[in-house]
């Protein structure tokens, strides 16, 4: 999956892309680690209420210019759609704290159509 300057959660319709004034210690203060590669990657186990595992992975790359969002299983091989999953209020709720948590924090903007 290539780098894009807008990307979304699969099943959501939030658009985001990486904010202008994001440099890379603004990145590392929000929970982003250096990948070898040199990206900046963010992890975050989730459960929705029937304890199925999701990790929400968000990578930015090198030059702080594209980005990828995905929901995969706990395995991190297959992509999941949360919004369509049963009991995944909480799940959603989880989610849109975290990217309202970096647009406040000037990590990423929000793209409104």
């Amino acid at each position: 999956m290539a780098f894009k300057k807008e990307a979304s959660i699969k099943g959501l319709d939030r658009v985001f892309a990486v904010s202008p004034e994001a440099r890379p210690y603004t990145l590392r203060d929000n929970g982003f680690v250096n990948t070898r590669g040199g990206n900046f990657q963010y992890k975050r186990d989730m459960e929705n209420e029937s304890n199925q595992e999701f990790v929400l992975k968000v990578t930015v790359d090198k030059d702080l210019k594209g980005l990828k969002i995905s929901t995969v299983n706990g395995s991190g091989i297959q992509a999941v759609d949360i919004t369509k999953l049963a009991n995944n209020d909480m799940l959603l709720e989880k989610v849109n704290f975290i990217f309202d948590g970096f647009v406040d924090r000037n990590v990423f903007v929000e793209i409104k159509d």
